[in-house]
């Protein structure tokens, strides 16, 4: 059967659409700005997006028009992503709107305590403050090879080889990164002598994140037209 007209992805479609109209007329809401959460509500929907519907996702890349989130975003911004705003120390080359959203689902999907001045921040997300009573941006942060804030290390040389070929095997390693040993007698892994961590951060404001949500919802609600043809984009959500 045709992965668009499985019933369990049509339901993943539903609640993708639903979502979006929540984030969208949550905005019309005529609550005083203390009491106003939309990017709470955003980031919430972003969160759900990228891990409940992430199986109709990954099959509207297989199934349906590539070009949307597989094109390099330093030629075609998608969605409000773009080259500029990103950090990377993954082999992923050029970045697209698949593997940022791949990204930043690893980010919402296992939080930790971030620090974002950390040259070595874990997963997760959080805002980032500046002198104000408001939220304007927020950091999205996939780093899998360090853990509270600090490089992993490993006690043997041994054992720091198998993370290394275990880290190789996600396909998103630089080929250059080597071992070394730290200044306590640890070992990490390291790249042209220094240190090193796959990093992916990524910087939002509230308005990219709002847009980001509601044309992933709108992008991954098509599948709840009954005739749709698996390609073609229509506008569902506002």
């Amino acid at each position: 059967m045709e992965y668009f007209r499985d019933s369990k992805n049509r339901i993943q479609a539903d609640i993708a659409y639903r979502l979006g109209k929540i984030a969208s007329q949550y905005r019309t809401f005529p609550e005083p700005y203390e009491q106003k959460f939309s990017v709470t509500l955003d980031v919430c929907i972003l969160q759900n997006l990228l891990t409940t519907c992430s199986e109709l996702l990954k099959g509207m890349i297989r199934n349906g028009k590539k070009h949307y989130l597989t094109a390099d975003l330093s030629e075609k911004p998608l969605w409000g992503l773009r080259q500029e705003i990103i950090e990377s120390t993954f082999r992923d080359e050029p970045l697209s709107g698949e593997i940022v959203l791949k990204r930043m689902r690893n980010a919402v999907s296992h939080p930790t305590d971030l620090d974002v001045s950390s040259p070595f921040p874990s997963s997760g997300y959080t805002t980032i403050p500046n002198g104000s009573k408001k939220i304007c941006q927020y950091c999205f942060v996939n780093s899998p090879d360090t853990k509270y804030n600090r490089l992993k290390r490993f006690d043997t040389e041994e054992l720091a080889k198998r993370g290394l070929q275990k880290a190789e095997c996600d396909g998103d390693m630089p080929t250059d990164v080597g071992i070394i040993k730290n200044e306590d007698g640890k070992f990490c892994f390291s790249r042209n002598g220094k240190p090193f961590a796959r990093i992916f951060k990524i910087t939002l404001t509230v308005e990219e994140i709002h847009t980001l949500v509601i044309e992933l919802s709108n992008y991954l609600a098509q599948a709840i037209r009954e005739n749709w043809d698996g390609v073609t984009i229509e506008r569902l959500v506002a």
